[in-house]
C-alpha cells in the first residue's frame, strides 16, 4: 500500500483533517465484517478493539479512539487491517467463468485479444481484465488456444498437473481430470510446459507435443506430430491413439452428451486406435465394440458395453 495511503489513514485515526482517511474509514467501517479474518491476524489488543468498534457502531463516531490508554495499539492494529483491505481491494480483479456443455463446443474472448475454444464439458477461468506482470488463466478440460503476442506480458494457462507459458502462440492443451494423461501440442510458435508435480520444464515447437503421465508423473516429449492433426475435435473429429477404453468412453459421453458405461470390466484393460469422423454417438459406439469384439445395447437410454 503507498506510504502516502497510509499516511492519511494515520491522521484520520489521530484526530487530524483527512478527507481521504475519513473516506477510506467510510468504506471500511461499512464493511467490517468482510475484514474480520485480517483483523484476527494483527498482533495487538485486539479484543479491546473490538469493544471499541462495537461502540463505535452504536454511536457513529470514532472519538473515543483517540482518549484510551491503549489508543496507539488500537490505531496501528486498525491502520494495518485498513492497509490490507485497501491493498486488497485495489488489486482485486474480477474472475469470469466459462464453461462447455457436453455435446457442444464455446469460443471465448479475452480481453487481450486472445481467442480460446473450449472442447465439451471443459471450464475456464479468467480475470475480466489482465493486471500485472503476466496473464493467466486456469482451464478444466480441453482447449485450443490462439494467444495474442504480448512478450511483456506472458500467457501462463494453469491445470492441475501442468503450467503452460507462451507469449503469443497457437497450441492445444487437453487437461481432462478422470484422463491419466495431459498433453500440450503445438501448432504455431514456442511454449514452456512445466510439471507442477515435480518442476520438470519441456520446450514445445510446431509439430511436437508433450504429455504428462500421472503413473509415473514424467513429462514427455513427442516430434513430428502432424499440425493438420492438433485439435481435430474443433471439426467434430475424434482421435485416439492407444487411449484406454474408460477415457475413449468418458469421451463419447463428453461430446456426445450420452451415456455409456462398460458392464464388462475385463474390458477396462484394452486400448483402442481410431478416427471418428462427424460421426452420430450410436455409430462411434458400434465401431469400437466393433473393435474391441464386445456387444452394446440400449437400455433406459444407456449404452451398456458388454
Amino acid at each position: 500500500m503507498p506510504e502516502k495511503l497510509k499516511q492519511e489513514i494515520k491522521h484520520f485515526l489521530e484526530g487530524k483533517y483527512s478527507p481521504t482517511g475519513q473516506e477510506m474509514w467510510n468504506k471500511w467501517y461499512d464493511r467490517t465484517d468482510e475484514v474480520s479474518d485480517v483483523m484476527e491476524t494483527i498482533q495487538s489488543d485486539r479484543s479491546k478493539l473490538k469493544k471499541e468498534l462495537k461502540q463505535i457502531k452504536k454511536t457513529n463516531s470514532v472519538i473515543s479512539l483517540h482518549y484510551k490508554n491503549w489508543a496507539i495499539a488500537a490505531s496501528l492494529t486498525l491502520l494495518a487491517g485498513l492497509s490490507v483491505f485497501f491493498y486488497q481491494s485495489l488489486h482485486s480483479v474480477e474472475t469470469i467463468q466459462d464453461a462447455a456443455k457436453l455435446g457442444e463446443h464455446k469460443k471465448v474472448v479475452l480481453s487481450d485479444g486472445t481467442q480460446i475454444w473450449l472442447n465439451a464439458g471443459s471450464v475456464l477461468k479468467y480475470p475480466k481484465e489482465f493486471k500485472g506482470d503476466t496473464r493467466e488463466v486456469h482451464l478444466t478440460g480441453e482447449a485450443f488456444f490462439d494467444v495474442a503476442k504480448d512478450k511483456k506480458h506472458p500467457f501462463i494457462i494453469h491445470t492441475n498437473k501442468m503450467d503452460t507459458k507462451v507469449l503469443g502462440t497457437s497450441f492445444n492443451v487437453q487437461a481432462y481430470p478422470d484422463q491419466t494423461t495431459q498433453e500440450v501440442s503445438v501448432l504455431t510458435g514456442k511454449v514452456n510446459v512445466k510439471s507442477t508435480v515435480t518442476e520438470e520444464n519441456v520446450y514445445v515447437t510446431p509439430g511436437q507435443k508433450v504429455i504428462f503421465k500421472s503413473h509415473d508423473n514424467k513429462l514427455q516429449a513427442f516430434k513430428d506430430i502432424p499440425v493438420n492433426t492438433i485439435s481435430l475435435w474443433r471439426k467434430n473429429i475424434m482421435v485416439f491413439e492407444e487411449t484406454p477404453l474408460p477415457e475413449v468412453v468418458a469421451s463419447i459421453n463428453r461430446n456426445y452428451n450420452v451415456a455409456v458405461e462398460i458392464k464388462n470390466k475385463d474390458l477396462n484393460n484394452l486400448k483402442i486406435s481410431g478416427y471418428f469422423k462427424e460421426l452420430p454417438a450410436d455409430q462411434v459406439i458400434a465401431l469400437v465394440c466393433n473393435i474391441i469384439n464386445a456387444n452394446y445395447k440400449l437400455d433406459s437410454g444407456v449404452y451398456k458395453i458388454q
